[in-house]
């Protein structure tokens, strides 16, 4: 891999995490499910959640920000 793509592989990475958290405190639950593939998971180990799945992500989403 050339450092150019290495560079380019962190800006896209870097602009991934941004649209993670700006979609999750926007509370904008699509928006947070596409940014996972269709069979994507997303885990929290420290509370033993795991969702699989778009539309288990967004539900899910939804539920633990509805926690306050």
């Amino acid at each position: 891999m050339s450092d150019l793509q290495a560079i380019a592989d962190r800006v896209e990475i870097e602009a991934l995490r941004g649209e993670f958290t700006d979609a999750a405190m926007m509370r904008d639950y699509d928006r947070f499910a596409s940014l996972f593939t269709q069979d994507g998971a997303w885990r929290i180990p420290y509370v033993s959640v795991e969702f699989v799945s778009r539309e288990e992500i967004r539900a899910g989403i939804e539920r633990l920000q509805g926690i306050e």
